[in-house]
This record gives structure tokens, C-alpha cells and sequence, in this order.
């Protein structure tokens, strides 16, 4: 046993030798290696990746921009601010994952975006900087757009077209200049300016008409707008065509996200040649290609007693004139009469403006009355030459009334008191004979006169006390354009969304930090989305209507007055 005991203890010491060089040696590595396993993904370097969908792209064609860095980060940690210079984008789609697999766990930072080249040629998409680490730049090219291909049903989405009467004109004639803008493409803004020009003054005719349209399977919404344009200068000036300015949506489904792309569309600018009024010309200057000068009598018979009304209307139709440019008549009427000249009355009939003159003439007294002619110059600028359109006086015999009184008065005498107790001569009784013949209906014209009188005094004086002046269109009068929240109100309820829009675009210039703007600015979003999408929806404006109204109950006291010139403002992209 001692023998035994003896022979262990040397066995004991060299298996502890033994294990002291696996522990230097084997044991050492395999913890390394084993930790090398272990080691957290946080603590290897992230590295970032961008990828296209494609290199080789058209002008404003909209292709993917994915950007991936193996990091859980921040959304905002990609800055996109470099595309800037060559590129059009929309607002990034970020997605974020965390995973483990075989007890290796991995994050994921993705951002998707809709892009756009802006022009010809080849370009870069710069490397973009996330955190430490940064992607490598891509070279793309940018080709013409295949839209513009000179295949013959192809048609543009968005297109306007316009045209006018006349090149060559006088100073103060008018013209007509008629636009027409179809839109094939869902737009989330738009805006249509005026034509412009040095000495020209632009007026738009009417409301604007809107129709649908299908051309090779494709739905366009047209909008169509008249402007009446007087040159006040002669000399050669530039007409600048009407301007469209709006964003097409793109990207979308199969998309990181939508893209809004800017698109603007202008005729071709046009030059007028406009000639000064003749040296040799005589009175008002008229300018036009038509001028009709015409008349009728109420009643229409050649006598007319004292005190008996006769209307005379005269009306005035000149082709293409603006409504401060029509004349005023004035005649010279005898002494024997009494008139009555009524304010005049403007409007439109096709391509004229006409004005209308009512006037009463009353005789005074009885006998022959001339009535006089009316002559008005004007220049056909189709001829070149003055014209005279002339009507006629009128001769009257003027026969006595029959609104005499005859009425017969007692006689006064002067006569002595006698004494009662003297005897007096018997007294005839005095009778009082008063005749009385038919006044004829003067009574009733002067109560006409008063009453009219009375009835327009009222109407003054509640127009001048009325918070608001309601100026008639066609009154030579300029009409005060409705603040931004009414005209948007009215807009909708008439379902113009190009005007709701304009609107709003004031409305949300002056009031930047409303609580409410998000919300009116989603219901615009949705209307224009309605109108002027690929498949239009119908839209229902009361949620639209019910906001505006409520606010317009907690308006500011004060509300900003927009000019004429501001209410079609360019509208800039969002992102």
C-alpha cells in the first residue's frame, strides 16, 4: 500500500503539468475564437450601401434611390440636400428591422425614394454621409424623354394652348385672347397667370368653363379662359403668353415613396405691331372693327300732348371695347322739354359691349318740337378709314294737355256794415260753382317721379350704410376682389378647384402657423387629387364648405386684401 501511495504522487504532478500547458496553449486560443463569436454586431463597423433601379433614365422619369446602412439609426441621419443641383425627389420612405439569427443579432436602416433627373446628360448622385460612414457615388445618364417621340397619337400630359384675334392693331383697340389648358396627369397643385406685356392692360372675360375629354383612352380635364388685352401704346410689344404652373404626382405604388415633379407650360411669346391714332382724325377716339348705333321711341306716333312722357332708348354696341373706353351721349335737348336721363346699363353679347341710355322726354309746352340726332365717329381698323354711325332725330307736334283746373273762385267787394236795426233788402244766396275736369294722368306720372325718386334715395342710402359694396360687373366700376377665405367658399360651392387653390395659396401666405392649416390643406390636397387625377373621383365639398365656415367665425378682426395682380400667385412644388 505505502508502495502504491508512493507511485501516485508522481502521476498527480505530471497531470498537472500537463493541464498548465493546455491552459497557455489550446485553452487560450479557443477562448478567442469563442469570443471572436460572441463579439455584439454593434461593436463591428456599419457600412453603408446605395443602389438604383436603373442608370440609364429619361427627363423627369422617376426611378428608385434605395440607401441601406447595416446600423439601427435615426431616420433623420440621411441628408438628401445633395441631389439638390440635378435632381428632383420626394420624401423618403424609412424602414427599420432587428433580427437574430443563430443567437447573431443584425439591424437595418433603409431609405426609399422616388427621384427624377432634370435634365440631359450624365450625372452623379453623390456619396451621402450616415454616422462614419459614407456610400459610393453612382453615374447615371439622363436621355431625352421618350413622350416627345414623334409617334402621332402621342399626347402630352399637360399641354396649353392659346390664341388671339389680331396681331396688328391700334392704341386702345381690344382684343381677344383665348386659352386652353388640358391636363392629363393627377396634379396636387396648379395655377394658371395671365398674359402679360409692356403698355397692355389684361382683363379676364368671364368665369372659366370646364369639360372632360378622352383622347386615345386617356381622361383629360380642359379648362378653358378668355382675357380681353388693350395695348396703350403703339409700337412693337411683346406679348408673354398665359403661364401654367403646377406638380404631376409620380412614383407611388412599386415606389419608396411619391414624387411631385414641377412642370411648367407657356406659349411662345408673341409680337404685336400697334399703330397710333390718325393725325386727321375728328372726335372721340373709337377704335373697332364694328360699331352699331340704335334707337326706339315709346310711343312711336308723331303727336304728343303737354305733360305726356316719351322714352327714348338708345343703345350702343362696339366689338371688342372695354367697357372705361365706351363714350358718354350727351344731346342737346330745346328748353320746351323736360328729361330724364337714367344711368347706363353695360353687358356683353358675344364679342360686343353694349350700352344702353334710357331717357324720358317730357314736353312743356305745346307747338312744334325737334328732337335731336345723335352721330358718333369711330375708326374701322378693318378699313382704315372714319366712320360716322348716325340716328336720326325726332319731329313731334306737341298738342295741349289735358291737365287744366278750371275753377271758379267768389268775388270779393267791399262792402259797408249795416246796422241791425235798419231794414235790409232781401239777399240773394251767392252760389259757389266749381267745375272740375279730368286731370289726365299727370297726377299719376309726378306720383311715378316721386315714388322712383324716393325709391332710389332708400336704396343710396342702405348701400352706403352696408358694410359691404356690391358694385355691379359692367358698371364702369372696378370690382373688389373677395378676401382670400371668401373666395375660397365660393370657389368650392361653385367646384373650381383651380380658384380654391389660388386661394388658399394667399389664405396660407398670410396666415403661416393657423392651427387649422393642416387640416384645410388636406382638403384642398384631396380635392385637387379628385379633379385632376389619371381616374377623377368624385369629390364631395361639404367637409371642405363646413371648415371654411367655421373659419371664417373665429377670423382675425383684420383680414389681408389681396390684389388683382396677386390672385393667380406661381405655386412652389412641396416635398
Amino acid at each position: 500500500m505505502d508502495m502504491m501511495k508512493n507511485n501516485s504522487i508522481p502521476l498527480i504532478g505530471n497531470f498537472r503539468r500537463a493541464c498548465s500547458g493546455i491552459n497557455k496553449g489550446i485553452i487560450y486560443s479557443i477562448l478567442v475564437m469563442v469570443s471572436a463569436i460572441m463579439m455584439p454586431s454593434w461593436a463591428q463597423a456599419a457600412q453603408a450601401v446605395a443602389t438604383v433601379s436603373k442608370n440609364i433614365v429619361a427627363v423627369n422619369e422617376v426611378f428608385q434611390l434605395t440607401v441601406a446602412i447595416d446600423d439601427s439609426v435615426s431616420s433623420n441621419a440621411l441628408d438628401l440636400s445633395p441631389l439638390d443641383k440635378d435632381f428632383i425627389y420626394g420624401t423618403p420612405n424609412v424602414s427599420s428591422n432587428t433580427s437574430m439569427i443563430n443567437g447573431v443579432v443584425t439591424r437595418n436602416t433603409q431609405w426609399r425614394v422616388a427621384i427624377a433627373a432634370k435634365e440631359i446628360g450624365d450625372f452623379t448622385i453623390p456619396s451621402f454621409r450616415i454616422g462614419a460612414t459614407t456610400t459610393e457615388p453612382i453615374v447615371l445618364t439622363s436621355m431625352k424623354s421618350s413622350t416627345t417621340s414623334s409617334k402621332p397619337l402621342n399626347q402630352p400630359a399637360i399641354r396649353l394652348d392659346a390664341d388671339l384675334d389680331k396681331k396688328q392693331l391700334y392704341v386702345g383697340e381690344s382684343f381677344r385672347y383665348k386659352v386652353r389648358l388640358r391636363i392629363g396627369e393627377q396634379m396636387s397643385q396648379a395655377s394658371l397667370a395671365p398674359p402679360s406685356g409692356d403698355g397692355l392692360e389684361v382683363r379676364q372675360i368671364g368665369d372659366d368653363r370646364q369639360t372632360e375629354t378622352v383622347l386615345n383612352g386617356r381622361r383629360y380635364v380642359i379648362i378653358m379662359r378668355d382675357y380681353q388685352i388693350t395695348p396703350t401704346k403703339a409700337g412693337s410689344i411683346t406679348l408673354k403668353g398665359a403661364e401654367f404652373n403646377g406638380s404631376v404626382i409620380k412614383g407611388g405604388r412599386g415606389f419608396g415613396s411619391r414624387l411631385q415633379v414641377p412642370v411648367t407650360q407657356q406659349p411662345e411669346d408673341i409680337t404685336l405691331s400697334v399703330k397710333g391714332k390718325p393725325a386727321g382724325y375728328q372726335g372721340l377716339w373709337i377704335p373697332t372693327e364694328d360699331l352699331q348705333l340704335e334707337q326706339n321711341w315709346q310711343p312711336a306716333g308723331a303727336e304728343l300732348k303737354v305733360g305726356e312722357p316719351l322714352t327714348r332708348i338708345i343703345s350702343l354696341r362696339i366689338k371688342n371695347a372695354e367697357q372705361s373706353n365706351m363714350p358718354n351721349l350727351t344731346l342737346p335737348y330745346p328748353n320746351s322739354v323736360k328729361v330724364y336721363d337714367e344711368k347706363p346699363v353695360y353687358g356683353n353679347e358675344g364679342d360686343y359691349t353694349v350700352m344702353t341710355l334710357k331717357q324720358v322726354i317730357i314736353p312743356r309746352s305745346e307747338g312744334k318740337l325737334s328732337l335731336p340726332p345723335l352721330a358718333v365717329n369711330w375708326w374701322n381698323t378693318q378699313t382704315d378709314k372714319q366712320e360716322t354711325s348716325k340716328i336720326a332725330g325726332r319731329e313731334l307736334n306737341v298738342l295741349p294737355g289735358d291737365n287744366t283746373n278750371n275753377i271758379v273762385l267768389p268775388s270779393v267787394s267791399n262792402s259797408v256794415p249795416v246796422p241791425q236795426d235798419q231794414p235790409t233788402a232781401p239777399v240773394e244766396p251767392q252760389v259757389i260753382t266749381q267745375v272740375v275736369t279730368d286731370a289726365g294722368f299727370w297726377p299719376w306720372l309726378t306720383a311715378l317721379f316721386a315714388a322712383l325718386w324716393l325709391f332710389t334715395t332708400v336704396l343710396w342710402l342702405k348701400a352706403r350704410f352696408s358694410k359691404q359694396h356690391v358694385i355691379v360687373p359692367g358698371s364702369g366700376q372696378k370690382i373688389v376682389p373677395p378676401t382670400p377665405l371668401t373666395g375660397m367658399k365660393q370657389a368650392a360651392e361653385a367646384k373650381e378647384p383651380i380658384k380654391v387653390h389660388t386661394y388658399y395659396k394667399q389664405w396660407a401666405e398670410s396666415n403661416p402657423e393657423h392651427p387649422q392649416q393642416e387640416a384645410l390643406h388636406q382638403q384642398v390636397t384631396a380635392m385637387m387629387n379628385a379633379h385632376f387625377g389619371k381616374e377623377p373621383e368624385q369629390w364631395d365639398s361639404k367637409e371642405l364648405i363646413n371648415l371654411l365656415r367655421s373659419l371664417k367665425k373665429n377670423k382675425p378682426a383684420k383680414n389681408k386684401v389681396i390684389s388683382e395682380n396677386q390672385a393667380l400667385a406661381p405655386l412652389v412644388p412641396e416635398r
